[in-house]
């Protein structure tokens, strides 16, 4: 029953990103904001698109990468481009979608102010690093004659509009993207349901104890670690309870979180971001999953050790 439940929510959730992001392509708002993305696209070495799709994954993470990949199809966005934009577009998302809407509110009460706001404050600097490096990135590779695009073309002053025969141009546009996208979302969460079932995750978890010893934090920790495998709230009212019971400190908790953050990032790539980008990108969303997971991982091994410098 559970398996079922997460799957109804994970199809309605791509459903109406997707959807909603082809819907407001067809509004033409995004050809209007574009006359506005001009300078930081100047000196991103991005393209119109490339900005156009980092924007909207700060409104939904679903809906930007679904307009970076029809932008990739029609030949608006580079191979080059696509991996810097998601690793850029990982910053409006944990500012907008997964932190200020669902994280922060759940680590300031489970945590505290004072922990939860530092943990969200590690968080934002973590994807902000990802993106400061993207953004170099493409200062120095991207920015030249040679991989310039044409820009979005913009819409006439009487293209803004949200009408019936809107919604309906841009439902029937979602269509092909739905039809690769939600198959290999189903079948993914399929797949992770039945690892967790069999205690395969389990083990996973496990395999942290070694690293928790290395770095010198208590075997305590481990519960956090293992709580994350099921949520991420479960695993900030155990940090909550071993802070409160003085096994950790400042410092061992935030590390704690981070690492825990660490397994939240990877279970999001099993269950949702490695079928997304297969789905939306075909074999390119191997490298493209490759490339920004291991962008994620190396930004929070730089914040782990941010931590323990200044703490």
């Amino acid at each position: 029953m559970q398996v079922f439940s997460s799957a109804v929510n994970a199809v309605l959730l791509v459903t109406v990103g997707i959807v909603a992001a082809n819907i407001l392509a067809e509004t033409g708002i995004f050809s209007r904001i574009s006359s506005f993305t001009g300078p930081f696209c100047r000196i991103s070495g991005l393209s119109d698109a490339c900005v156009l799709s980092i924007v909207a994954m700060g409104v939904n993470a679903t809906a930007g990468k679904s307009m970076l990949a029809e932008y990739y199809r029609d030949g608006k966005v580079t191979d080059r481009e696509v991996i810097p934009v998601l690793i850029m577009g990982a910053f409006p998302v944990v500012l907008g979608e997964s932190l200020f809407r669902v994280q922060l509110p759940a680590a300031l009460v489970l945590l505290g102010p004072v922990v939860g706001g530092i943990y969200t404050g590690l968080n934002l600097f973590s994807s902000g690093i990802q993106a400061f490096f993207a953004f170099l990135y493409g200062r120095r590779f991207l920015a030249s004659p040679s991989h310039a695009l044409p820009p979005v073309p913009p819409a006439s002053a009487s293209a803004l509009a949200l009408n019936r025969g809107v919604v309906i141009a841009g439902c029937r546009k979602a269509v092909p993207t739905l039809r690769r996208v939600v198959p290999v979302t189903l079948a993914a969460l399929i797949i992770f349901s039945l690892l967790s079932a069999t205690g395969v995750m389990d083990l996973v978890a496990a395999a942290f104890d070694p690293f928790l010893k290395a770095i010198g934090l208590p075997g305590e920790s481990a519960a956090a670690l293992v709580a994350q495998f099921i949520h991420f709230s479960a695993g900030y009212a155990i940090v909550a309870s071993l802070l409160s019971g003085g096994v950790l400190t400042l410092e061992t908790a935030l590390v704690t979180l981070v690492l825990g953050s660490m397994v939240v990032i990877t279970l999001i790539y099993i269950k949702y971001s490695v079928p997304l980008y297969l789905s939306l990108f075909g074999q390119f969303g191997i490298r493209i999953s490759l490339v920004t997971y291991a962008a994620s991982m190396a930004a929070k091994v730089v914040t782990i050790v941010l931590v323990f410098l200044l703490f």
